[in-house]
């Protein structure tokens, strides 16, 4: 019974995750477009730790107790600063509906990382999934557009992949850190790191304005929902399942990006977008 507990709160949790990003993904679009990724990276990182501060307070005396795995979280806050700054940076640069797929697949790396530090078997089946994922992201990657259009893009995806190699990094390492410091302190140590992180950066070349706050705001909220969602989840149920079903937030940002932003993807980006989310679905059934 609590098997079965366990991997619906899981879903759950990833389900909600997936709704955080989804969301918070499309308004950093906005956002980035209006002010810059720097403004966008930091304000979120400033604000998030607002929204949250009130419930991690409680645990802050974890802190002392497990000095190193509070260490663990704060290099933890350094990966998520960078991968961050690369995720808005894709935003700013390159379409969303391409950005986004590609920056889902960051459960992947969890998993290969969890296969090879941790021992976790590989199944065929989840050989399917990273499969299909892989091919997801060529085919999604794959341009037809000449020109400055296609260089543009090009960067774009360059930056997507970067912050799927630091966000699948962040995705396995909170596992440990949320089974020590609770579901809300490590969401605070994220923000709270990456706020000198990324003012170093944001201070040599700052631009923005007074929509700044207005702008960011969303992307904030729903941003640090999605990361209590995510550090909820992983530590009632498991990585394998949470990481994979939350990864699945680029189907929300891609028909946002379609609605409202008018990016429609082409036929072969539109198999590639599918490849994805069966991939990540696979992994998430199966892992």
């Amino acid at each position: 019974m609590n098997r079965f507990l366990n991997l619906g709160l899981s879903i759950v949790c990833g389900l909600l995750t997936a709704t955080g990003f989804g969301i918070a993904d499309f308004a950093a679009k906005l956002s980035t477009n209006r002010i810059g990724f720097l403004q966008t990276a930091l304000s979120v990182q400033l604000i998030g730790s607002f929204f949250v501060l009130p419930f991690a307070l409680r645990d802050a005396h974890r802190v002392l107790i497990n000095p190193w795995i509070t260490l663990v979280a704060i290099l933890l806050g350094v990966v998520n600063a960078v991968g961050t700054l690369f995720l808005y940076k894709g935003f700013e640069i390159g379409r969303l509906s391409i950005v986004s797929p590609i920056a889902s697949t960051a459960p992947v790396v969890a998993i290969l990382l969890a296969i090879t530090f941790l021992g976790e078997i590989v199944t065929s089946q989840i050989l399917v999934g990273i499969s299909l994922v892989m091919v997801g992201i060529m085919l999604v990657s794959l341009q037809t557009a000449q020109g400055d259009v296609s260089q543009q893009v090009a960067r774009g995806t360059a930056y997507a992949v970067g912050f799927m190699l630091f966000g699948g990094l962040l995705l396995f390492g909170l596992k440990p850190v949320t089974s020590v410091l609770g579901v809300f302190l490590p969401v605070l140590i994220l923000r709270l790191v990456g706020i000198p992180v990324l003012a170093v950066p944001f201070f040599s070349r700052s631009r923005g304005g007074s929509r700044a706050f207005r702008l960011v705001l969303p992307v904030a909220f729903f941003d640090t929902f999605a990361n209590v969602a995510y550090t909820l989840g992983v530590s009632l149920g498991t990585v394998t399942i949470v990481s994979p079903v939350g990864g699945m937030f680029s189907a929300i940002t891609v028909l946002l990006a379609w609605a409202f932003l008018k990016e429609k993807p082409s036929r072969h980006q539109i198999i590639g977008f599918v490849a994805i989310l069966v991939g990540v679905a696979t992994l998430g059934a199966f892992g």
